[in-house]
């Protein structure tokens, strides 16, 4: 039984999991027992957003977010109704540049912990070559025939 309520809480806070999959947000009002909804969204990182964007509205820019590297910026965000926080959370949530952040982010997560092409030809443009001087070496190589010279056509020969 313990397992199954760990596997609905959060590493965020006012984030949990329903138990059909859908990760769930609300905030609790300064100094109430009284609650905003905030909404039901498919990944906690977009719920974690609408709370960190409550958070702002009511609370400031000072508040301890989920996101503290990438907190909100709502004007009017001290002088909100209900409805308004629920709105401007909701946007937040799902506004394309926070989505478009934790891509980029999972994919240099995955850059650092796993060799990839990029980093390959990373290494490969930081290689000091002089083209010049292995260019320079082409044509004094064989025949002259390269075809030949290599067996891509066995017995073609050029002139």
């Amino acid at each position: 039984m313990e397992e199954e309520g760990s596997s609905m809480q959060s590493k965020y806070k006012g984030v949990r999991k329903r138990k059909w999959g859908k990760w769930v947000s609300e905030i609790r009002l300064p100094n109430s027992r009284e609650r905003i909804w905030l909404g039901s969204y498919d990944t906690p990182e977009k719920a974690a957003r609408a709370f960190d964007a409550a958070l702002f509205c009511l609370r400031g820019s000072n508040a301890n977010f989920n996101f503290p590297d990438n907190p909100p910026a709502i004007s009017g965000g001290g002088n909100m109704s209900r409805s308004e926080i629920r709105e401007a959370a909701a946007r937040f949530a799902n506004s394309e540049e926070n989505v478009a952040r934790e891509k980029d982010e999972e994919m240099m997560q995955q850059e650092c912990t796993t060799p990839s092409a990029a980093s390959s030809s990373m290494m490969m443009m930081t290689m000091d070559v002089d083209d010049s001087e292995f260019l320079s070496m082409l044509p004094t190589v064989g025949s002259g025939n390269f075809a030949a010279d290599f067996g891509l056509f066995p017995g073609f020969m050029i002139g």
